[in-house]
């Protein structure tokens, strides 16, 4: 940052390599990268534009509408209206039984996998471009605050990914609008502060967005594959299904996000946006350094460890999940409890037989997650940031990652 508050010139662009693209990949594929980074979230940045308007008591209409539908409102402004309605529609090819069952397929996965799968897998590639990791440095704390993003983050998923989750006024709806909102807002700071859109495209584009789309989707589900926690193709499907619910609700276009179905689609869609995105810098690096403490302070407890045992553990996970190329450009430690890698998975393919031959026992795996998604879900201290920058919306500045975890 320079010091008038612009963003610095030497802040990391995106400076996709078109013709490298096009080579690569083909001409048509370089077309639809481009689109994306050219393209935001037109109704979340509309209502953005409302609540910084000056007209007092748009956030607070905007907060009831997420809790008691648009139904509920009388004359919302245009923009709150749009975005409500946008949200609310349920798109013709949703199953609710697949969404369902979608669900299921995350619940089974188990409490401490699905944060194991978090951190080392989901996060550790979402901070490892550039583009975002300096979007995500831009707040200003979020390095200081690696513990509070890992729950917060953690703490919408265990909303989102439930059975009803998704349903409008339902916890899952509500934190996934609340964090659609704060991308529009940063965007819209990050805007206001210099961002050269020619070089670096939008901030927190339709690209970025996809990406991180995929950060939770095939990123993880390839995870936790390598860990033994495999799913069959019906279980991709319904996965994905329920995903691409998600999608809609963050903003993503559903041109973009319905290409990708399967880890087949998944693994095509990442490797042609990870080819734009550029290779990690000192600020990936650094994110990543963070989380993976964080990770470890989080789940040593679970894992019966100290924090510092835990974080060996952690940069093991890391370097499984993302091979030893990329695990060496973010500086993830190579240690001995890689060697300890099988004994995790085999343990998890054992038990995975036990709950796909009784399903008494899936059922109870699944109750046993929630009830632990539970006690995370309260043990949290005060609201999460993206909560807090509806809740007490100023308009003025960045918002930043809270303290208080």
């Amino acid at each position: 940052m320079s010091h008038d508050g612009r963003l610095s010139p030497a802040l990391p662009g995106r400076a996709i390599d078109q013709a490298a693209l096009a080579a690569r990949f083909g001409a048509e594929a370089t077309a639809l990268v481009m689109e994306m980074a050219a393209s935001a979230d037109p109704l979340a940045d509309a209502a953005i534009a409302a609540l910084n308007s000056g007209q007092a008591g748009h956030p607070a209409i905007l907060q009831a509408g997420l809790r008691e539908g648009r139904a509920s409102l009388s004359s919302p402004p245009e923009a709150i209206d749009a975005l409500l309605r946008q949200a609310e529609w349920i798109p013709p090819w949703v199953d609710p039984e697949r969404i369902r069952r979608g669900a299921e397929a995350y619940l089974s996965i188990g409490a401490l996998w699905t944060s194991i799968s978090l951190g080392p897998g989901s996060l550790a590639h979402t901070y490892s471009s550039p583009a975002i990791a300096s979007v995500l440095m831009a707040t200003g704390n979020l390095d200081a605050q690696s513990p509070r993003r890992l729950l917060e983050t953690a703490v919408w998923q265990q909303q989102t990914l439930r059975p009803g989750g998704l349903a409008a006024g339902a916890q899952g709806y509500i934190h996934t609008l609340q964090v659609r909102i704060l991308h529009a807002r940063v965007r819209a700071g990050l805007l206001a502060r210099g961002w050269d859109t020619a070089q670096r495209g939008m901030p927190i584009s339709q690209l970025d967005m996809l990406r991180t789309w995929l950060d939770f989707t095939f990123v993880p589900f390839n995870a936790l594959e390598k860990i033994g926690i495999e799913f069959d193709a019906d279980e991709f499907r319904d996965l994905y299904h329920v995903w691409q619910l998600v999608a809609h609700l963050l903003g993503i276009e559903d041109r973009y996000y319905r290409r990708v179905t399967d880890q087949a689609s998944g693994a095509e869609m990442l490797a042609l946006i990870d080819a734009a995105a550029g290779e990690p810098d000192q600020a990936a690096a650094t994110l990543t350094a963070k989380m993976l403490d964080a990770a470890a302070q989080r789940l040593g407890p679970a894992l019966g460890m100290p924090a510092d045992a835990a974080v060996g553990l952690m940069h093991a996970f890391c370097r499984l999940f993302h091979g030893d190329d990329f695990a060496d450009k973010l500086g993830v430690q190579r240690n001995w409890w890689s060697g300890l890698m099988p004994v995790f998975a085999n343990s998890n393919r054992y038990q995975r037989l036990l709950e796909r031959s009784d399903p008494e026992v899936r059922q109870r795996k699944i109750a046993a997650t929630l009830a632990a998604f539970d006690q995370q879900i309260a043990a949290l201290k005060g609201e999460t940031t993206y909560q807090h920058n509806l809740s007490a919306y100023s308009g003025a500045g960045m918002p930043r990652t809270l303290a208080g975890a």
